[in-house]
């Protein structure tokens, strides 16, 4: 969690240095950020030389210091054990001269107990997670921060007319005008050795700029081939598979999105179904793009593995959370 929050740091401009255990006191830093070392009882002589300092600095209004809790030693009943009575281990209930952040509530409520400090005195602020990282993204597909959509409908395929990306691109502007902020993610480019793929791609294009949705549909290929690694990273961002096509000889998406545990839209052809069994959602390809919309609304609205996906990529963003929450404290005093 660190090292995730120094880099996302880093990509803010922020020149970011990380200082472990039995380092000394940081100095000639506008900011310095001590992770649990004044809340928990690990090299106490460190605890008591980072809580001269932080007290130093802030008598002369100098470097500002933050205190990060994570953890409560003085309240949690695993440290019961230990000698509380004690100078050195009694300083962990006292607040040293910080600004107080506390990565949940309820850390805040524990130091709230260990302190005395009122509630108001201490932030929260949460963990974050490098998303990128974590789910294996390349830099091309982080790129496109497809979290910060609602709804992510993923079409892996070629530019072809049998396809039927038109569709998916109708359904795309449905979804919006019902105040889903959803995005159809198209892998194919178009071929240049064949003329119809390039007359289709660009008629699908004008398609979108039409229906209001140009920068909600996304042609991926368009800069280049993609890599496998790409398109693991497509799955793994993505909240479903949009598979509309006219005619298929198998369907191997199918397969891949049920490896990968994405739920599944398909046109309702012979083949999907022997593909498929019955573990995935058909449409007839004569409804109407606002009927198939509404399906896919009302699946994600009811969807738990949705609504928790969006918590964390809102919410739980290391570079959002320090770009909205952490630099703005930085810039205090």
């Amino acid at each position: 969690m660190i090292a995730d929050q120094a880099r996302a740091l880093r990509r803010l401009g922020h020149e970011v240095e990380v200082r472990t255990k039995g380092t000394g006191a940081p100095e000639g830093f506008d900011a310095v950020v001590v992770h649990n070392v004044f809340t928990m009882p690990f090299d106490l002589g460190w605890t008591r030389e980072l809580r001269a300092a932080a007290a130093a600095a802030a008598a002369r209004q100098g470097t500002r210091w933050f205190n990060w809790v994570h953890d409560v030693a003085a309240v949690n009943p695993y440290y019961a054990h230990l000698p509380w009575e004690d100078e050195a281990h009694a300083m962990l209930r006292e607040a040293p001269r910080c600004v107080h952040v506390t990565v949940s509530e309820a850390r805040r409520e524990d130091y709230v107990r260990a302190t005395g400090l009122a509630k108001e005195a201490i932030q929260v602020i949460p963990n974050g997670l490098e998303l990128a990282e974590v789910l294996g993204l390349t830099e091309r597909v982080s790129g496109l921060r497809l979290w910060e959509h609602d709804l992510v409908l993923f079409h892996p395929t070629r530019l072809i007319r049998r396809k039927n990306i038109e569709l998916g691109i109708r359904v795309c502007a449905e979804l919006r005008g019902r105040g889903c902020a959803a995005v159809y993610v198209v892998t194919g480019a178009p071929d240049p050795h064949q003329a119809d793929g390039v007359r289709y791609h660009q008629e699908l294009k004008s398609q979108a700029e039409e229906l209001g949705v140009s920068k909600d549909v996304l042609f991926v290929g368009e800069a280049g081939a993609l890599s496998d690694e790409d398109v693991r990273g497509l799955y793994a961002v993505a909240d479903c598979l949009f598979f509309p096509s006219k005619g298929e000889g198998f369907g191997l998406p199918l397969l891949e999105a049920a490896m990968h545990r994405l739920p599944v839209f398909c046109s309702d052809l012979a083949v999907h179904r022997e593909v498929m069994g019955d573990r995935g959602q058909v449409f007839h390809l004569e409804s109407e793009a606002g009927t198939i919309a509404e399906q896919i609304f009302a699946w994600a609205a009811g969807a738990p593995e949705v609504a928790r996906r969006r918590v964390v990529w809102r919410q739980h963003d290391m570079f959002k959370i320090c770009q909205e929450r952490l630099e703005p404290l930085l810039r205090i005093g």
